[in-house]
């Protein structure tokens, strides 16, 4: 870990670039890895949207493996383990064999999360450092699916991680980060956050003297984020929509997805 000239950010190389924490104003983030992110975004605040009755072990197996996309620091990836073990088909949770991969492209977060993972607990969690954006990161995801013998994670969830996404690749990186996390799962949970979150964000970085989001002015996928991700999860990846929560504390909905029998179409082509 290295730091600036002025002191403010320290950087982290991982996966080829850096990724920084500002140390003047910790909400300026350009990948959303705020060191202190559950203080303001408690876990159990998620846990009180999810709906029971959706989480079902494949009945030849009794498996339930699910993935936490941008976990962070492994705050809420332990509390939908214990939900999931509560939940998983209602009063039959106790049969199933459950296993949670975290990823999380902050070697600082991955750390604090493997820390905090008592072993002692008999929680089968795993906490990877990658960029799910990365052309490595697919090695990954098999590695850790083959290890459970499957194919495909039961469950993925997005918490609040596709508008980093959406700044840092642009359309067609959203697009590709939604395509590819449904290749690989039975249902997706996803937590989009509304555009007045991408102009704060903006904000902050230009408060903090930081360069802004390159790509945040060419983007066509603006306005009613829910409704353009919803459109590229059942237009273009195969999946249909289960349900949606109501709004969290801090406005925001899950919206969870399930995988239709066909395959994902072909990318949009945002170029049309």
């Amino acid at each position: 870990m290295s730091s600036n000239d002025e002191g403010s950010i320290s950087e982290t190389e991982t996966r080829g670039y850096r990724v920084t924490h500002n140390k003047t104003d910790p909400g300026a983030c350009r990948h959303g890895n705020f060191i202190n992110y559950y203080q303001f975004h408690p876990a159990e605040e998620r846990l009180r949207q999810l709906p029971r009755g959706v989480w079902h072990a494949d009945p030849t197996d009794r498996k339930y493996v699910g993935l936490d996309v941008g976990c962070n620091a492994g705050n809420l990836t332990l509390a939908l383990y214990d939900f999931l073990r509560a939940n998983i088909d209602d009063s039959s949770s106790d049969n199933a064999d459950l296993s949670l991969l975290g990823v999380d492209l902050d070697p600082v977060l991955i750390q604090r999360a493997k820390e905090g993972n008592d072993p002692n607990t008999g929680r089968d969690v795993t906490y990877k450092c990658m960029d799910f954006m990365a052309a490595e990161s697919s090695g990954v995801i098999d590695e850790f699916l083959t290890s459970k013998g499957r194919d495909l994670f039961d469950v993925a969830f997005c918490f609040s991680i596709t508008m980093w996404i959406h700044l840092n690749h642009g359309d067609s990186g959203l697009v590709q980060f939604l395509r590819s996390v449904c290749e690989k799962t039975r249902i997706i949970l996803v937590e989009p956050q509304p555009w007045k979150c991408y102009r704060n964000a903006s904000r902050r970085l230009k408060r903090a003297n930081v360069a802004d989001f390159p790509m945040l002015q060419s983007l066509r996928y603006t306005g009613e984020m829910d409704t353009h991700v919803e459109n590229i999860l059942t237009e273009h990846c195969g999946f249909d929509k289960l349900t949606e929560s109501g709004n969290n504390d801090w406005g925001r909905k899950l919206l969870i997805f399930k995988r239709k029998q066909t395959k994902c179409d072909n990318l949009i082509d945002l170029n049309e």
